[in-house]
């Protein structure tokens, strides 16, 4: 039996913490998801994108409603000026596009080069980077100011970056958000570069920065976070930092990224629609992107990956059948629709008989035969036991098969093939034991 429920109704059958819990933030009512796949996700070991991927990735990102798209670090060599070049002048229709320097000039050269009108400055700031980097404290400052004038005088719209923030002195932090602010940056972003935040640690760090530097300015700076999936809370914290009034929340498609990835885009553009907040995002265009990036990536996604695994709204075991028969809110938090995606049904070992008899019945209903009930159950038996028969020798076969194809598609260059292209163009400098034997 399937129950049909009023939205009142609802509203007492299911309580919402998430309501609860948030109705005396002030979170934002809206928000501008900045996404960093092109730059930051392509940054994930191994992985390559052509230019008319990342052109076709941009287009579909300006479609569904990303307002910042970062597209690449021009200063990092001449072909990499021509593809951010070409990706600005496609002219997108609703999204900024962005690229990121250094404090530098030759950075910032690089992408007034590119034809880029809004630019990201950044710099790590904790003390591990300014030992490593040989910068103190009031040389960093210099140098954002230098850098951020330098960016207004030739026309940019900055945003200021603290890379690695979550790891500096807050003192420090405070004081390098106040210098890029006063030099011309309009918006600020906190970078949590190495995933080391806690929601909790993300909820106190966005208050202190409010507190003793945006209301200290009184400039309504809009502020972004960044956030890395080091521990698995990228999309945890980000959302945490949104509801903390972070407007700008970064994202990558599918999470990619360097080390364990970023904050999940569908996450986290479904979470905050879900809590009220409007992204801009149209969320039943999210598996399209996902399967797309997926493709240009060569990265498979797991099957249990949240919104647009194969598996996120499918159900096997009998009492999850059977609580969504009775209505699909007793295990789905929200509607596939939602996120265009559709429930499945799998018919295996933990699927009851009435779940699978009621299963069965959806199924047949398209070869419109009248079966009886019994016929049906026999059917029902059938299907459990040739699931529970399944060889796992088999099943292990395919899955190691998998790993080892698995492992072609993500393989850099190793030391091999590193020592060989070296031997190639270096063959006098390089000690004999890395030289090639003969044959």
């Amino acid at each position: 039996m399937s129950y049909k429920f009023t939205k009142e109704e609802l509203e007492k059958l299911l309580v919402d913490y998430n309501k609860i819990a948030l109705k005396d933030l002030d979170i934002p009512k809206e928000v501008c998801i900045w996404d960093e796949t092109l730059r930051d996700g392509e940054q994930s070991p191994t992985v390559y994108l052509t230019l008319d991927e990342k052109i076709h990735l941009a287009k579909m990102m300006d479609e569904i409603g990303v307002k910042i798209i970062a597209v690449g670090y021009p200063a990092v060599s001449e072909s990499e000026r021509r593809i951010v070049r070409t990706i600005v002048n496609e002219n997108c229709k609703n999204a900024s596009i962005v690229g990121i320097a250094r404090p530098r000039k030759e950075d910032i050269d690089a992408c007034i080069y590119a034809d880029l009108k809004e630019i990201v400055i950044f710099m790590p700031i904790s003390p591990i980077f300014m030992k490593t980097l040989k910068l103190t404290e009031q040389e960093e400052l210099e140098q954002i100011t230098n850098a951020i004038h330098y960016a207004k005088d030739n026309g940019f719209k900055v945003n200021w970056v603290s890379e690695d923030g979550t790891r500096a002195e807050f003192e420090h932090l405070k004081n390098v958000f106040l210098t890029s602010i006063e030099a011309g940056a309009e918006r600020i972003v906190l970078g949590d570069t190495v995933g080391v935040l806690t929601p909790h640690s993300t909820s106190y760090l966005i208050k202190k920065i409010k507190t003793e530097v945006i209301q200290i300015l009184k400039k309504p700076i809009p502020i972004g976070i960044h956030t890395h999936n080091d521990f698995g809370l990228a999309v945890a914290n980000t959302v945490t930092g949104v509801f903390e009034g972070c407007r700008y929340p970064h994202t990558c498609i599918n999470g990619y990224g360097e080390r364990a990835g970023n904050a999940a885009l569908e996450e986290v553009a479904t979470i905050l629609e879900r809590t009220g907040i409007n992204t801009g995002i149209d969320l039943t265009k999210l598996p399209e992107l996902s399967e797309v990036c997926e493709k240009y990536f060569c990265k498979p996604l797991s099957q249990y990956k949240p919104i647009v695994g194969e598996y996120a709204f499918s159900h096997e075991s009998g009492l999850h059948i059977a609580g969504i028969l009775a209505h699909p809110l007793t295990y789905e938090p929200i509607n596939p629709r939602m996120v265009g995606r559709r429930r499945k049904f799998y018919l295996g070992k933990f699927s009851g008989s009435q779940s699978i008899l009621h299963a069965l019945k959806q199924k047949i209903k398209v070869l419109d035969l009248e079966i009886p009930d019994e016929i049906i159950k026999k059917i029902v038996q059938e299907v459990k036991k040739k699931h529970e028969e399944t060889s796992k020798e088999e099943l292990r076969k395919s899955f190691n098969i998998i790993k080892e194809e698995l492992k072609k598609i993500t393989k850099g260059v190793g030391d091999k093939e590193f020592f060989e292209i070296v031997n190639k163009y270096a063959q006098p400098y390089v000690s004999e034991e890395f030289k090639p034997k003969n044959e």
